[in-house]
């Protein structure tokens, strides 16, 4: 529990501003992709939503699509929670095959939008 106020805290000076500078950069689609990796968004539809106001402040697809991939998956809580269970090198794995997934994603949503 402390780990998740502790990252929803982090979100606020990660990401102080959502807006048009926010464009479709390598560094920005790996931010999020990395960012919806560690954070814990509730998926039960919210994050369509939460993706959908970002994009209507001018965010690019790219990061989006990165975070559209990265936040259902895994977060750093559940991470955590599952260290006594499975090896660190599982849980990298897991954690690295999200993120370039999410990197991949973007890239596909910049390609075709």
């Amino acid at each position: 529990m402390l780990l998740v106020l502790l990252l929803r805290a982090a979100r606020a000076f990660l990401f102080p501003h959502i807006g048009p500078e926010i464009g479709n950069s390598l560094l920005w689609i790996v931010a999020f992709a990395v960012a919806g990796m560690l954070f814990v968004i509730p998926t039960a539809g919210e994050e369509v939503a939460i993706i959908q106001a970002m994009l209507s402040l001018g965010m690019g697809v790219g990061p989006a699509g990165a975070l559209l991939m990265t936040v259902p998956p895994v977060s750093m809580p559940s991470l955590a929670m599952l260290a006594k269970s499975f090896p660190g090198k599982v849980l990298g794995f897991v954690a690295v095959a999200v993120v370039v997934f999410g990197v991949v994603g973007g890239g596909v949503a910049v390609a075709l939008f």
